[in-house]
């Protein structure tokens, strides 16, 4: 047989269909089978149970931008009338937005904070080293007294040892939370937190439900600074595993039919991928390879979304014309949700990874098309989602709550009903109606023109009859019913979304808003509605997204300075209940406390702690006015050492002191004296 040589392109061909039938063969075993069609089942059922969601948020945004309803605009077109929107679902939805940032992002510290429990938890080696500290002072007792103490008093002692210990444990805890909440603002400042939030406090006003993704551990590129030879600053791009935080979008979120809450069942994330998103998965752990590869090169994928409902998001949202985007998009869906071990059994995983097919396991799976590029279990030991949501309005027992559109959409479309008749009302009693008996209009008379002194050319009418040839008849001005209509509906927007229109800048407020005090009665009464939507971002988004975090940080980061047991404290609520007189009454407590008895108590680290309070609450550079524990430790020891390191000797030349400064008198005073005067008189 003669010996076949290859050229290159025939080699290149032979690797890509053998890399092809081994991404086949394992694409077609049954794990993959099995996980594929579980998939499909999911999905389906998740996107035929969002349907009515997507109306509601289309719908929604349609009202926040001002737009009519297809249909609804149809039949006004049809009969000419008016398409008037007045906007306001956007007025109350951005007071929405406003105010709620005011109050979680406008006070000049983070809505969250950290501290130690009340009573942290002690470690082995904690335990013996309390155990070593009352040994000791019971032989130190023995020493004295030369005999063992009493059970009482071996139960006090003990109790005492204790609590001393204690506290040194507390204030090496607060120490520790302070380390781990400086670590955590870091990860929140690089990883993109204030973007998403800001971006989520929109989607809360607006859907039914906002959300988080976070964190997020991805790769990230930064510029690293560094000295060349001649001693000059290079820029350099490095990468970097990091955690990240993201807004997700309403539309993209596909959860279980029937669930109300993330964690209750499984969820599906849409992700419209480009070119370049795809392939910036190659090479990232537990993403397979040789299946992204396969899709880059000649795999035309199809999409999982309603296209109808896609574009109209798009229109809403003022991307026109992205149907026409030459870039290429791969839709890809991140599920996240139980699978029976029995089920991943029957896959094909090893009883080692499955060690019990009665349990249900977190697992975490990327498919694009019909391939799977990530399948993994999810290994957080809560068990936990990376998403957290709510809403502005929780419907209980419904995953999706209500957004203002929603809310107002009664008013809204009754305030246009006026706004419309209004406008059409305006234009027919502007003017007359004429009526015109063409049989007495000449053939060449233009009817259509009207203007002050026309002479109308008019023949006899041929029935004999003293009727004018054009009359004009005014049409009735309903102007003022129709404004008190629109009204009556625009103040009731303000009892139905809560948000009052003073908050938005109204200056036109009655009753008790006319002066100050009532006005800050009325935003008093007011922030009894918008305190439980902040309680619902406390303990629904904040306290979780810092709690995951934290647990990060507490399983991969290998400063073991910034660990130990903390408890979160969502600041939201706390921020609008004391925001407007917090500062006034710290600074009467620091009056009230200046004086000996209180200073005894509260002590210089008391007084300082609230002194930080103040001075951030007026926005002030906190570090710079007063310093900080281990600054004031530092100074402390060092102020100790100079004491110890200077000489005790009186002066040369001249009077001894005393330590206040003042001489030394009496004999030793006069004996120094003649010493150095030679003993002359």
């Amino acid at each position: 047989m003669p010996l076949r040589i290859l050229d290159n392109a025939t080699m290149v061909q032979q690797e890509r269909e053998e890399d092809k039938r081994s991404l086949e063969e394992k694409q077609n075993e049954p794990l993959f089978l099995g996980i594929t069609a579980h998939l499909k089942e999911c999905w389906d059922a998740a996107k035929q149970a969002k349907k009515p969601i997507e109306r509601i948020m289309l719908k929604g945004m349609r009202q926040r931008n001002g737009e009519y309803e297809p249909d609804k605009l149809s039949a006004i077109h049809s009969q000419g009338g008016s398409t008037i929107f007045m906007g306001i679902t956007e007025v109350k939805c951005r007071a929405a937005e406003s105010w709620l940032r005011d109050i979680l992002l406008d006070t000049g510290t983070p809505p969250w904070d950290l501290g130690p429990t009340p009573l942290p938890d002690l470690s082995p080696t904690q335990a013996d080293e309390i155990e070593q500290a009352f040994a000791a002072s019971v032989l130190s007792i023995v020493e004295t007294a030369g005999q063992a103490p009493t059970e009482a008093e071996m139960a006090g002692l003990k109790e005492m040892v204790t609590q001393d210990y204690r506290f040194k444990i507390l204030q090496d805890a607060q120490n520790r939370a302070d380390r781990m909440k400086v670590k955590i603002s870091d990860q929140f400042a690089h990883g993109g937190w204030a973007e998403a939030f800001d971006d989520f406090i929109t989607d809360l006003a607006t859907f039914p439900c906002a959300f988080i993704k976070g964190p997020v551990v991805r790769r990230q590129r930064r510029l690293e600074w560094t000295t060349g030879e001649n001693g000059e600053t290079i820029a350099k791009a490095g990468e970097e595993l990091a955690p990240e935080y993201e807004r997700v979008d309403p539309f993209k979120i596909y959860p279980e039919p029937g669930i109300t809450n993330i964690n209750d069942g499984y969820i599906f994330e849409h992700h419209p991928l480009t070119r370049m998103e795809l392939s910036e998965l190659i090479g990232v752990p537990n993403y397979d390879e040789e299946a992204i590869r396969k899709i880059l090169q000649d795999e035309s994928v199809t999409s999982w979304v309603n296209e109808e409902v896609q574009f109209e998001k798009e229109e809403a949202e003022r991307k026109t014309q992205s149907h026409n985007r030459p870039t290429e998009i791969f839709d890809a869906l991140e599920f996240h949700g139980k699978i029976s071990g029995k089920m991943l059994r029957e896959w094909g995983l090893e009883e080692e990874e499955i060690p019990d097919e009665a349990r249900e396991y977190e697992a975490c799976i990327w498919i694009i098309g019909n391939y799977i590029v990530k399948a993994v279990l999810n290994y957080d030991p809560l068990g936990e989602k990376p998403f957290a949501k709510t809403s502005l309005i929780k419907s209980p027992g419904a995953f999706w709550g209500k957004g203002i559109p929603e809310v107002i959409e009664d008013v809204q479309n009754i305030c246009n009903a006026a706004a419309r008749a209004l406008v059409n009302n305006m234009g027919i009693s502007s003017g007359p109606q004429v009526e015109v008996n063409l049989e007495r209009i000449p053939p060449n008379e233009d009817i259509t023109q009207m203007h002050p002194w026309k002479i109308w050319q008019v023949t006899n009418d041929p029935l004999g009859a003293s009727a004018p040839a054009v009359r004009f008849t005014q049409p009735e001005d309903n102007a003022t019913t129709l404004m008190q209509v629109y009204e009556k509906f625009s103040a009731l927007a303000d009892d139905h979304s809560g948000i009052p229109s003073y908050i938005s800048g109204d200056l036109n407020v009655h009753g008790a808003g006319r002066t100050a005090s009532g006005l800050s009665m009325l935003m008093g009464s007011a922030g009894k509605g918008i305190r439980q939507v902040v309680m619902h971002i406390d303990s629904d988004i904040i306290k979780k997204i810092v709690h995951r975090q934290f647990v990060y940080n507490m399983r991969y980061d290998s400063d073991e300075s910034i660990k130990g047991d903390v408890e979160i404290i969502a600041r939201g609520a706390i921020n609008l209940a004391v925001k407007e007189t917090v500062n006034v009454r710290r600074i009467e407590f620091l009056q009230a406390t200046a004086n000996e008895y209180d200073m005894e108590i509260v002590g210089k680290e008391g007084r300082a702690a609230i002194l930080r309070e103040v001075a951030k609450g007026l926005q002030m550079p906190v570090d710079d006015i007063i310093p900080s524990r281990e600054k004031s430790g530092f100074s402390e020891r060092m102020n100790a050492q100079q004491a110890m390191a200077a000489p005790q000797q009186a002066p040369q030349g001249g009077t001894p002191t005393q330590p206040d400064g003042t001489p030394k008198g009496g004999r030793e005073g006069n004996t120094v004296s003649n010493r150095v005067t030679g003993g002359a008189g």
